[in-house]
Parts: C-alpha cells; structure tokens; sequence
C-alpha cells in the first residue's frame, strides 16, 4: 500500500534527524543480528567481514560490550533496572495503539503507564516505574496550584516537559519510559502543538485541506499527464500502422506490375516464334 506524507516546511529539521537516528538505530541493530549470526550476507563483501570480524573480537570491543551490559543493568537513582511491559512491540506501535483507541495522541504519562503496568493487575513493573509515575504527579500538581499552566482552561500542561523533568530529562537521546517517542513529543512541545484531537485545531485542519487540495492538484496534474503520452503513444502506433500498411499497398502493386510485365514479355516470345 502506497503511504503519501506532508508536514510543514518548519519541520524539516526535526524529521530529517528523526530519519537519521531511526536508520542509525536499525542500522546497528542489524550489525548486531549479523555478529551473534556469525553468516556473512551477499551485501558484505569479504575482506570488509574479515575486518568486522576483527573488530569484534578485539579487546577493546569486549570491554565496551561489557561496560554497556553492566550500564543497562545498573541501579539508576537508586530505583532498579529499567524494565517494562511492552515486549518485542516497539513504543512508535504502542502509541498508535493507544492514538486509535482515545482518539487523539497519548500523552507521555499514558504512554509510560500502558508500557508499565502489568495488565493482569494493572501494578507498577518495577519501582523505577511507580516512583516515576509519582514525581510526576507531585510535580503537575504543584506547576498547577503555582497557575504554571497554560491559560485558557486548557487541561494541557506542557506534559512532556513535565514528565521529562519528573524522570531526569533526556540521557542518549532518550527519556524514560517514551522508549524512541521521546524525539516525536519533544517535536510536539517545540511546535506548540497539543495532545488534544487536532480537529480541534482550526488552524492545523485548514493547513491539512490546504496540503490535501495541493496533493489532488498533483495527482490530478499527473493523471492528466499519463492520458496525453497514452494519446500521443496510441496516435504514433496509428500513423505507424498507416504506413505500414501502405508500404504493403506499394509492393503488392510492384509485385503485381513485374507480373504482368513478364506475362506480356512471354505474349511476346510466342508471337515471334510463330
């Protein structure tokens, strides 16, 4: 199924280095694949395997390893091992999941709590997660009575930036519990976009039906493009065929001329020999 995407030119910058951190990601975890494998692919040629191989079985590549293995499973501020309930799903399809299902974007603190809670007790996975769950509570409800909030009335209080606050804030390029949507959120915050329905956005729904009316105008643009080659290839197989055909004409018309001339050239043989 063929996708079409538009965004605002403002947003360049911020989709590209999604773009670039994504295919970085795959990137690596593809090579990962490749070393527990032990299988070169097609793709690889030799001698650059040869030099994977090296590397990857270098002192100094072990140490990294296992530095990385001991920071995953260290005890961050005192609250345990990151852990949470999504299993092999990534947080880009739990998002989507639970876009569809409230109709609008998740927020970041439903976004933590549906990776983070067990579904059969709807309890905290690990401490991290609870204490997470909690500073951020604390510190919503504080920026609240302070009237920190945005005015308006709107229940929107700039919720990534409260979370990211509650959890530390972003180290590699990631915030906890958001997993790789913590970019996609910081994106929203920066833009001024909300977590409500963007229905609800009247200015946002009349740049969606301007994008949407240019898009028609190319495909109508284009579709009006295919009809004239198609014509112009249709007329070209006809005059093509017209002279073929007339060419058939012609020699048939020889063939019947050196026919009649030998006829007559044997009358003429006959005559004299009588």
């Amino acid at each position: 199924m063929q996708r079409d995407f538009c965004w605002l030119p403002q947003h360049n910058d911020k989709i590209r280095k999604n773009f670039e951190k994504r295919g970085s990601t795959r990137m690596r975890d593809m090579f990962t694949d490749l070393r527990k494998s032990g299988e070169r692919p097609l793709w690889i040629g030799e001698s650059v395997w040869a030099e994977l191989n090296a590397a990857w079985g270098s002192v100094e590549y072990s140490r990294r390893r296992d530095q990385n293995r001991q920071n995953r499973a260290s005890d961050v501020g005192g609250m345990g091992t990151s852990l949470h309930t999504g299993g092999s799903v990534p947080h880009t399809e739990h998002r989507r999941r639970l876009k569809e299902v409230l109709g609008r974007e998740p927020t970041p603190v439903e976004l933590h709590s549906h990776t983070h809670k067990r579904q059969e007790d709807q309890q905290w996975i690990d401490e991290r997660a609870r204490k997470a769950h909690e500073e951020y509570t604390r510190l919503r409800e504080s920026q609240a009575a302070a009237g920190e909030g945005p005015s308006g009335g709107s229940v929107e209080y700039s919720e990534y930036r409260i979370w990211s606050q509650a959890v530390g804030g972003m180290q590699h390029g990631r915030v906890y519990g958001l997993g790789s949507q913590a970019q996609a959120y910081e994106g929203m915050t920066s833009s001024g976009s909300s977590f409500a329905s963007p229905s609800q956005d009247p200015l946002y729904s009349q740049q969606i039906s301007a994008l949407q009316a240019e898009l028609e105008q190319v495909r109508k643009a284009q579709t009006d493009w295919q009809v004239q080659i198609q014509a112009q290839i249709q007329m070209q197989m006809q005059v093509q065929q017209a002279q073929h055909n007339q060419l058939l004409d012609e020699m048939r018309k020889m063939k019947d001329q050196l026919s009649e001339k030998e006829v007559a050239t044997g009358d003429d043989a006959s005559t004299d020999s009588e």
